[in-house]
């Protein structure tokens, strides 16, 4: 599947989320720690399938919708709470099926990934699955993999290695 890079718009509102720290706690996470994770972590995103008005939601909003499973695997233990991954995405997220994370809509098509509080973070190779439930959009684009920052409060955000374009 062919991987496209954050739009500049995407792009801006994530310096401007990194400069105003978007009130988050990174409980004494270190810049260390960042880039660890943006190395590690094996991130991958594929496209599920399509489905129909009847089986996209419960109230039938959609006439379309499209299905991916965004799925994340550390080879290493990593309990260190306050860290996010800042993607874009061209289709709207509509919803999101996840026991451990969160997704949030920042702006535009900018999005925020958070653990919940109940997730006790990454045992070594036990992959954990996102599904994201998105509006389905007529362009080739909106199925290709976004790129994945992870950040938190003060430190510097840093592309995630196995999410780049070849």
């Amino acid at each position: 599947m062919k991987k496209t890079s954050l739009s500049i718009y995407s792009f801006i509102t994530l310096l401007l989320a990194i400069i105003s720290g978007c009130d988050m706690v990174n409980n004494g996470l270190k810049q260390s720690d960042i880039e660890l994770i943006a190395e590690k972590l094996d991130l991958s995103y594929e496209f599920i399938e399509a489905r129909g008005k009847a089986d996209c939601l419960p109230n039938k909003s959609l006439e379309q919708c499209n299905v991916f499973q965004l799925s994340l695997t550390m080879p290493i233990a990593l309990d260190k709470p306050g860290w996010q991954v800042y993607f874009s995405h061209q289709s709207p997220i509509v919803k999101t099926e996840s026991h451990d994370f969160s997704i949030e809509k920042i702006n535009a098509d900018l999005y925020r990934l958070y653990a919940k509080e109940k997730f006790k973070g990454f045992e070594p190779e036990k992959t954990m699955r996102i599904l994201l439930i998105t509006k389905a959009v007529q362009s080739k684009s909106a199925l290709s993999q976004p790129n994945f920052y992870v950040m938190a409060e003060g430190l510097k955000a840093t592309a995630i290695i196995s999410s780049l374009s070849n």
